[in-house]
């Protein structure tokens, strides 16, 4: 069996990577301009646990380039490990983007602001 390599894997309370869509945009233009395969993956709260990597609560993104883990972190704060996976499973199982962000109430932003209620 071959030897799985050590990726680094960024960790962080879920919402916290992927809360404000800046994270599914930073992946999505990294696979537009090198490739579907490009090596880093988002893993929501069940893949964390399936991967049996931490606990409850938890996301985070998976990359071959450690650099790219780096500028996450400083970008997004959270916890940064190495740990041995099978890429070919993240392939299979953690290849989606992070989710939209949700849609801010415009109005309601509006009127309170203006002191209208």
């Amino acid at each position: 069996m071959p030897e799985l390599p050590l990726l680094r894997v960024l960790f962080a309370p879920s919402g916290q990577l992927s809360g404000d869509g800046q994270l599914r945009e930073s992946i999505y233009e990294r696979r537009d301009r090198k490739g579907d395969d490009f090596p880093i993956w988002y893993l929501p709260s069940n893949l964390v646990q399936k991967f049996t990597l931490m606990g409850d609560g938890l996301e985070a993104v998976v990359a071959q380039d450690p650099n790219i883990i780096t500028w996450l972190q400083l970008r997004f704060g959270g916890e940064v490990l190495n740990v041995k996976l099978a890429i070919d499973e993240l392939r299979k199982q953690a290849s989606a983007l992070p989710p939209t962000a949700p849609l801010a109430e415009l109005d309601t932003m509006i009127y309170k602001k203006s002191g209208c209620d």
